[in-house]
């Protein structure tokens, strides 16, 4: 599978790595959309990873399940806030991990989209790894 119909189907979220305002990294989940060849995140314009981003734009990124055979894409590149475009990526957002069902959540989500904030990921790297080939065999036990 290549790297766009990768991130185009998958339905896990973007661990995205960034250095807090302390200068320590960290790495906060967040739903994407990738299009344009660029990540797209939305979050309230008072999350703490904005400010993290806005005093250091170079980020890293990896989406993978978290269960074997491992595979997924991870690289890095530069963040940029957009709020004009929050709302409209919320929507987007919405739609990939919802489906757009009439949820709760969904309810929460679009009462506060006014008070979104996009985040870009423009990648520099980007590449896919897949260790399917060398898990092949292994049980996985999913009562963590």
């Amino acid at each position: 599978m290549n790297v766009n119909d990768f991130l185009t189907r998958s339905r896990v979220p973007i661990r995205l790595a960034c250095i807090t305002i302390a200068d320590w990294p960290i790495t906060i989940s967040l739903w994407y959309v990738y299009m344009e060849e660029k990540f797209f995140c939305a979050t309230q314009k008072n999350a703490m990873i904005l400010k993290y981003l806005s005093n250091n734009s170079k980020c890293g990124f990896e989406v993978a399940g978290d269960l074997p055979p491992y595979r997924g894409v991870r690289g890095w590149g530069y963040a940029k806030l957009d709020g004009t475009r929050g709302s409209e990526i919320l929507h987007i957002l919405i739609k990939k991990y919802l489906k757009d069902e009439k949820t709760q959540l969904t309810d929460f989500l679009l009462r506060r989209s006014k008070d979104e904030v996009a985040i870009e990921i423009k990648p520099l790297s980007i590449f896919h790894y897949d260790y399917s080939n060398r898990m092949n065999g292994i049980k996985v036990n999913t009562n963590m």
